[in-house]
């Protein structure tokens, strides 16, 4: 299944539109999302610093700390480990792995139970919810959250008919589809973007 996946994420690499078209779906993405009742009601929202050719949040992130929200970054700690860890100014980021900028190790950790929305980065994600991720297994160890749910957020060419699903993948609660959230069989959190989708 290892080499299903390779073979998927190199199609879906294959799509990239260039950087233009990225930032401008990226733009969309996020507007999306910041007009929508998860991410107004989310309190703790955890994201992420993006590689060249995945959504860019970076507005996102801003706008967390600008309204006061508690925002969390990953900071990646071994293999296939890393932590949540609050981030008060963007400035204060370092080089951490794989040349990404992380919060530093003075940074506190915030368990996973405390988040409200994670905004998660991808390869591609299926309609039923599965999402490819880069293969390093980082993200297995947050979900399923307990408390709050995994937005997607993924740009049109990264959906997929199907992603092959392992006994360790769990699916995200919703993803950013177009000009909507889309919301998958199983998510239990009722808000009002979820009503037509429910």
């Amino acid at each position: 299944m290892s080499t299903e996946k390779a073979a998927l994420r190199k199609a879906i690499r294959a799509r990239y539109p260039g950087k233009n078209q990225r930032d401008a779906e990226s733009a969309r993405l996020c507007a999306v999302i910041a007009q929508s009742d998860l991410f107004r009601r989310a309190n703790v929202v955890a994201g992420y610093v993006p590689m060249a050719r995945e959504a860019d949040i970076m507005p996102l992130l801003r706008l967390t700390l600008d309204l006061g929200k508690t925002l969390l970054l990953p900071r990646v700690e071994g293999a296939r480990q890393m932590t949540m860890r609050q981030i008060r100014d963007l400035s204060a980021l370092i080089p951490g792995a794989y040349g990404i900028p992380e919060p530093p190790e003075s940074a506190p950790i915030l368990s996973p139970d405390a988040i409200d929305l994670l905004l998660t980065p991808l390869e591609g994600v299926a309609p039923d919810g599965t999402r490819l991720g880069k293969g390093g297994g980082y993200y297995d160890g947050l979900l399923p959250l307990k408390n709050g749910i995994a937005l997607g957020c993924a740009l049109p060419w990264q959906w997929v008919d199907d992603i092959p699903r392992e006994s360790w993948d769990i699916p995200l609660g919703a993803c950013v589809d177009g000009e909507k959230i889309r919301y998958f069989s199983g998510c239990l959190l009722y808000t009002s973007d979820a009503a037509d989708e429910l």
